[in-house]
């Protein structure tokens, strides 16, 4: 068996009422030990104490790229892009995945960006800076493109000033490729009459997470709120990722506590794959539940027949 290949081939379908999801892999990264990106700051005997108690490898740390899809009647709508070309040996198998799932990059029709960090929308162009998706419209948050394009990025209130700044080049070159054919809109818009956006700030300052709405199913992608179990238990460890760093711990726990309150399903970008399921809290600690599901490739939301009493 050749398995390069089977790796190259990741998705989750989850078939709605009028919606069909996709969870589609793009790969993943990997940062070898867990701090300073993650828990920066905290002492390292008491971070690998957590991970050894969350089951969590204590030597490296490695993250799935999830990326969602959603087919509504003739559009495709693709929620961001994956690392593209630029981490090949991990990442970059967006592609492959789309037409494992029966998709081309033609047939994309939207393409909704989340945040302009480089594992989102590094896949918007080839290394020959050819536009992958020829056919797609882009969507992003007014007040996340402004960030990017208007003036200076400014990375003073992240834990990790310098690390942000030589991503601003790449960004710049990739909204600019496309802006002919971007679209900004609002936090708290509606998109495509199926997707609730919500302001999520802190890992970038237009950072957003939707909710895809069918009728009574639905399901949050937090996409970067969280980028491992890690930050589900220690919220307020947070990571250099963000930012601003602050900012970033009180949305994680805003947003922890509400799916938490809610019972809501979620989906994330690098919990691990799928990265489906829900929040759960005991003694004042939250927990990462994944949803249980049978089949290998469909996760089915759709509400079970009621059980008539005999």
């Amino acid at each position: 068996m050749d398995h390069k290949l089977k790796r190259e081939h990741g998705f989750i379908h989850i078939p709605c009422h009028e919606l069909d999801i996709f969870i589609l892999s793009d790969g993943y990264f990997g940062v070898g030990y867990h701090q300073p990106i993650l828990a920066p700051g905290i002492p390292q005997d008491i971070v690998k104490g957590e991970l050894r108690n969350l089951y969590l490898p204590d030597s490296y740390y490695e993250a799935p790229i999830n990326v969602m899809l959603i087919k509504k009647d003739d559009r495709i709508i693709l929620i961001d892009t994956g690392e593209g070309f630029y981490d090949e040996e991990n990442a970059g198998q967006l592609l492959h995945s789309l037409n494992a799932a029966g998709f081309t990059p033609e047939s994309v029709t939207d393409i909704l960006l989340t945040h302009a960090h480089r594992d989102h929308i590094g896949g918007i162009l080839s290394q020959n800076d050819d536009i992958v998706f020829p056919n797609a419209r882009y969507y992003i948050s007014r007040k996340e493109f402004e960030f990017w394009m208007t003036g200076e990025p400014d990375f003073q209130k992240s834990k990790n000033p310098e690390g942000g700044k030589p991503g601003i080049p790449i960004v710049r070159k990739i909204l600019s490729a496309v802006n002919s054919r971007l679209t900004t809109f609002e936090m708290g818009d509606v998109l495509f009459s199926c997707i609730q956006t919500q302001a999520a700030p802190g890992h970038t300052p237009g950072h957003i997470i939707y909710t895809v709405n069918d009728g009574d199913l639905s399901i949050t992608n937090i996409v970067d709120v969280l980028h491992s179990p890690l930050l589900i238990a220690r919220p307020d460890w947070g990571t250099q990722w963000d930012i601003d760093f602050e900012k970033g711990v009180e949305t994680r726990r805003k947003v922890l506590e509400n799916c938490y309150q809610n019972r809501t399903l979620i989906c994330s970008a690098h919990l691990p794959w799928p990265g489906i399921g829900y929040i759960n809290k005991v003694n004042d600690e939250f927990h990462w539940i994944p949803k249980v599901y049978n089949h290998p490739f469909v996760i089915n939301l759709k509400t079970e027949p009621a059980i008539k009493a005999v």
